[in-house]
């Protein structure tokens, strides 16, 4: 079917372009820069679909979308945004969006998102709880890659349906589950975190309605599955608006758990009917700066502390095996550690090799130690050199040289004749190593 469209976006060759593609795709639009037209278009009862952009000349659409909706109650809205963070797609679900849509997008998207809003009607439920605004958000990133995980929290925070969340170590799996439960309408119920489910109206009591979260899944026995999948049975019994919800995460492949035998499948098809994946740090663009400069600033009573710009291209490139959680790890040492007013590349990647050096400590961390090694080196010398003058090859050197040397004087209780001996060098060149590596 062919639907008149109501555009508004302040960017003239956005509104150009979504003009072309929707008239191609059969439908007619009107198109504005500005919320105050695209209201008195709706009033007149013009437009079967609004599309808009979130900021227009300063001014916020979710300001003026409840006047929109007591207007017209049954037209869906789509919300378009280049400020993709999950406080935008929180808004759209709160606001009675029909759908959000982050920027940049595909045309298709849009096409097939017009398509699917001229198939509603009536008015939808809202997704989000009134509170969930002004509460503070502990996720951050705007990186395509985390969009999908916004929209499905914005989706999935006032459903009814069990969620599963699933991810790798410290990808901020605990962060989504909060986010659904402090986003939808159980927000003033329990958050009750629990694998105990030995007695089920003893739970059933404490979440009250509100959320049972389980992290790790997998890691649950046999017994404690099948007592949690008692647990869902007798929860169905209950009616909807005081119905708790499961909200399960995992770093395994749990169908995979189910192939081994280490999983039940039919408590699989119970727990996993929303599902949301949340993509590893490697994956989400430049969302590593950010997140970097919000935990430094967490971290450090002084304002004016900031990463070097170099410093934060040595994170951008880093692996970050441990995700968002080593990140946050890292820098909350580097706060404590260094008390300059800028963190330089210098510190990071010395911060860096001591994780290496941990890293490398068993045999089978050895092929991981060599990675990450390889990779603080190329950082190296990509950079420009250590800003007291030392070149790269010193630097590098230090790395390897600042513990060796450390820990042979630990060994030898603190006696140079012997480390220099245990470390198969002169005295006379301890000496003015530790005099040059600052180990005095």
């Amino acid at each position: 079917m062919k639907y008149d469209v109501l555009l508004a976006d302040d960017d003239d060759s956005i509104r150009l372009v979504l003009s072309k593609a929707l008239t191609r795709a059969g439908h007619s639009v009107r198109a504005t820069d500005n919320p105050q037209t695209l209201l008195k278009w709706a009033e007149a009862g013009h437009g079967d679909i609004v599309l808009t952009d979130v900021m227009m000349d300063g001014q916020e659409v979710f300001d003026h979308l409840p006047t929109l909706s007591q207007m017209r109650p049954k037209l869906p809205v789509i919300v378009i945004s280049a400020n993709n963070t999950v406080n935008t797609a929180l808004k759209s679900g709160r606001h009675r969006v029909f759908e959000y849509v982050p920027k940049p997008f595909d045309l298709d998207e849009i096409t097939s998102a017009v398509a699917r809003a001229g198939q509603t009607v009536g008015p939808r439920r809202s997704r989000t709880g009134a509170r969930a605004q002004g509460r503070g958000l502990p996720m951050i990133g705007r990186s395509a890659a985390m969009q999908p995980v916004f929209r499905a929290v914005s989706r999935f925070a006032a459903a009814n349906l069990p969620v599963l969340i699933q991810g790798a170590v410290g990808t901020g799996k605990d962060l989504v589950a909060r986010l659904l439960h402090d986003g939808g309408p159980r927000q003033d119920r329990p958050f009750l975190r629990t694998t105990d489910f030995d007695n089920t109206s003893l739970t059933l009591q404490k979440v009250n309605g509100g959320d049972l979260y389980i992290d790790e899944v997998a890691e649950l026995s046999a017994p404690q599955q099948e007592r949690l999948l008692a647990f869902l049975t007798d929860s169905e019994l209950i009616p909807a608006a005081d119905r708790p919800r499961v909200i399960c995460a995992t770093r395994k492949d749990l169908r995979r758990e189910v192939e081994q035998g280490a999983f039940r499948d039919d408590l699989l098809f119970r727990i996993n009917v929303a599902e949301i994946r949340i993509p590893p740090l490697a994956d989400r663009d430049r969302d590593t700066v950010e997140l970097a400069e919000n935990f430094l600033g967490q971290a450090s009573p002084n304002q004016n502390r900031r990463f070097s710009a170099d410093a934060l291209e040595v994170l951008q490139r880093h692996e970050w095996v441990g995700n968002v959680r080593e990140l946050e790890n890292i820098v909350r040492r580097l706060a404590v550690l260094y008390s300059d007013d800028v963190i330089t590349s210098d510190m990071v990647l010395q911060e860096f090799s001591k994780d290496m050096r941990a890293a490398g400590s068993g045999s089978e961390a050895s092929d991981r130690f060599d990675r990450q090694l390889s990779l603080a080196c190329r950082a190296l010398l990509d950079g420009e050199g250590a800003s007291d003058g030392s070149s790269h090859y010193q630097t590098a050197m230090a790395w390897i040289e600042r513990p060796l040397i450390t820990e042979a004087l630990r060994i030898t209780g603190g006696n140079r004749a012997k480390a220099a001996d245990r470390l198969g060098i002169h005295r006379n060149t301890l000496r003015t190593r530790l005099k040059t590596l600052d180990l005095q």
